[in-house]
């Protein structure tokens, strides 16, 4: 382990102690975890609606690690990340934890790991905190990266499965680390979920489309719970894949107490955060599909998926950037994402490195109509001079180095939707300008 390994892991650890001690303040407190490769932050704030009338409520913001937790758990919160940043975010901890005081009957946690190892991993995460309540949504191909080298099969076929298994392993640690008296709430869709349901020793609730689940997914956002069919109003777009959260959040309220003839009617008013399918005036009477949160290869198809079912027979542009942190398996995502544009969209716009790689060339064959910018700017030009009256129009890709919500802001109809969208602060403007 080199030096900044250890500097680094004494940090966190100095940082998770302090925060034990600022939880020991409301020990009443129910804390609820949520983990999955794709939904934690929409789950977190479908949670927190329902949660914000039978109480007060704490919730994670742009924090799921292994230092976000910790940090936010003492109500500090990075503004650059520099050496002096973290300098003041040290000489803090132990302020906080003599000043503040706090009081909250819930605590909603989001729970991201990116590793099969600590820090990375659920362990250290369960270490800073231990959930009464554990939320597996969903295990898919994110961060694959990190567990590549536990798998040596070089099928890709046999590899995805692999890789899933060990991420779906590693997640539902959340739900084996709740006690006897606590609750799991478990996807019941997803079978590598629910080969290790015989772990958890918790009560248990399980969520999905199946007839075994005990809150079943209905057509249309309807939900059935102890026998009682139940139908979520909603005002905004969602696709299918949101039947999930809201399931996972009506599942976790009815653990707490509060019962879906309560809960539901409470998420009626519920928003999409930033970047994660917020519907937006475009140019030339477009209407924008704002994704440009983040993108695995689950939540991509379904975007996808969304974007022709919503457009009808109108234009559809996909602005569509690099899936990151797949590790091995993204030359294979990315030719499948060349397919999938085929089906669902009459346009792409592609940005970054693999997407040029993998996707373009078998659109190309497919004499598919195709554009890849390597510049940020000439992709804005590019997709100005494209929208044609009425397009829909689709911006997703994944969050490292990309920034896609640049190509939303470059074609907004309306300036005061810019504080709409994902990645706000001068924090953010800056990294914005480094990238081209």
């Amino acid at each position: 382990m080199t030096i900044k390994k250890i500097v680094a892991r004494l940090v966190l650890d100095y940082f998770r102690y302090f925060a034990q001690l600022e939880l020991k303040k409301n020990p009443s407190a129910t804390i609820i975890g949520i983990t999955g490769s794709v939904g934690k932050t929409s789950t977190r704030l479908a949670l927190v609606q329902i949660l914000k009338s039978h109480g007060k409520v704490k919730h994670t913001v742009h924090a799921n690690s292994q230092s976000g937790i910790s940090l936010d758990i003492l109500g500090l919160h990075p503004t650059n990340y520099s050496f002096f940043d973290w300098l003041r975010l040290i000489i803090l901890a132990p302020i906080r934890v003599l000043t503040n005081h706090e009081h909250f009957n819930y605590y909603v946690v989001e729970m991201g790991i990116d590793s099969p190892d600590e820090p990375g991993n659920m362990s250290y995460l369960l270490k800073i905190v231990r959930p009464d309540i554990g939320v597996v949504l969903n295990a898919s191909l994110a961060h694959a990266e990190s567990f590549d080298y536990l798998v040596k099969d070089q099928n890709p076929e046999r590899r995805t499965k692999k890789l899933i298994s060990l991420i779906a392993k590693e997640k539902m640690q959340l739900a084996k680390g709740v006690s006897q008296t606590g609750v799991a709430i478990i996807n019941i869709d997803q079978p590598e979920l629910v080969r290790q349901q015989g772990e958890i020793i918790a009560r248990q609730i399980t969520f999905g489309k199946s007839v075994k689940a005990d809150l079943r997914i209905l057509p249309d956002f309807g939900f059935k719970y102890q026998g009682i069919t139940h139908k979520l109003i909603l005002k905004d777009l969602y696709s299918d894949s949101y039947s999930y959260t809201f399931a996972a959040a009506i599942a976790s309220a009815a653990a707490i107490g509060i019962p879906p003839t309560i809960s539901i009617p409470s998420l009626s008013g519920y928003r999409a955060p930033a970047g994660r399918m917020r519907l937006l005036s475009g140019l030339s009477d477009s209407l924008i599909l704002d994704s440009s949160y983040n993108a695995s290869p689950s939540s991509m198809l379904e975007s996808l998926k969304l974007l022709k079912q919503y457009s009808g027979h109108h234009r559809k542009i996909a602005v569509i950037g690099d899936m990151r942190e797949l590790g091995i398996s993204s030359k294979t995502v990315h030719k499948d994402l060349a397919d999938w544009l085929t089906l669902y969209s009459d346009e792409a716009i592609l940005f970054g490195s693999l997407t040029r790689e993998f996707t373009l060339p078998v659109l190309q064959s497919k004499k598919f109509k195709v554009h890849h910018f390597d510049r940020m700017s000439d992709l804005i030009a590019y997709l100005r001079s494209a929208i044609k009256p009425k397009s829909y129009i689709l911006v997703k890709g994944s969050q490292n180095k990309l920034y896609l919500e640049r190509a939303v802001a470059g074609v907004l109809r309306y300036d005061k939707d810019l504080s709409q969208l994902c990645r706000r602060g001068p924090y953010w403007d800056e990294l914005r300008s480094k990238n081209p």
